[in-house]
């Protein structure tokens, strides 16, 4: 996969300053960059939906365009498979599969593409129009075929992206891109994406709790939400109800 940025907010810190600004007169004298260190730090993320980052993201599967869709603060644009012909389509290989396995799985793809073909140029000899050949060839296209993706999205859904993205529980592919949408980030904003990664990173504990995998890196650095709630001196459900007792006494 290939992953372009093709636009970025220009002086994104100076504008979110000056939002910040206008929502209170302490902040009025404060460096723009001590902000931009408070809003990340007490997670205070919708003044950064100022700023947008727009990405060309190549020959990413089909498989993930769906998943991207799940982030829907976001604008999506991908190629068509109603309006384009994926006879010379490419197509992802999933990564992590055995390289023993990778030519079997090639040549699945093959037959899968030629029989898109096949249906394809028989709906035209029958008579069918291109769009309609194309229209119902493509229920044939495997999830592994090549899309290009436009996408335009705030730092604020970028780091609920990177949350849940950069997680060893993504699916490979995804991670990976994920991995290439924060190297490209961090180098435009490295003040707000600089300390940003998975959600255990950002929160300081881990919500994947009992699904969260031993090949974890921040296995014994960062804890899980259910080891910090049985730490604590009343369990979440008390919490709770603490919380529903002040609000009956406002």
């Amino acid at each position: 996969m290939e992953v372009k940025l093709l636009r970025v907010t220009l002086d994104g810190k100076d504008l979110v300053a000056e939002a910040c600004k206008r929502t209170a007169d302490s902040l009025r004298d404060v460096d723009k960059d001590k902000i931009i260190e408070m809003l990340i730090a007490n997670d205070y993320s919708s003044a950064l939906e100022h700023i947008y980052f727009t990405f060309e993201l190549k020959n990413i599967s089909i498989a993930i365009a769906r998943e991207l869709l799940e982030h829907r603060i976001a604008s999506h644009t991908a190629r068509s498979t109603r309006y384009c012909l994926e006879k010379e389509s490419g197509f992802v290989i999933p990564p992590g599969l055995k390289e023993e396995d990778v030519n079997y799985f090639k040549g699945l793809m093959k037959n899968a593409f030629e029989n898109y073909s096949k249906m394809y140029d028989y709906l035209i000899e029958k008579g069918y129009s291109q769009s309609k050949a194309r229209e119902f060839a493509r229920y044939l296209l495997p999830l592994g075929t090549h899309c290009t993706y436009i996408w335009t999205v705030n730092v604020r859904s970028l780091i609920n992206f990177f949350g849940l993205r950069l997680c060893v529980r993504a699916s490979p592919e995804m991670r990976e891109l994920a991995k290439k949408i924060h190297d490209i980030v961090v180098k435009e904003y490295p003040e707000i994406f600089g300390k940003i990664g998975c959600r255990g990173i950002n929160m300081g504990v881990c919500p994947e709790n009992e699904a969260r995998p031993k090949s974890c890196p921040l296995q014994g650095i960062i804890p899980t939400k259910k080891e910090v709630l049985e730490k604590m001196s009343m369990d979440q459900k008390a919490c709770v109800d603490v919380l529903k007792r002040q609000i009956e006494n406002l």
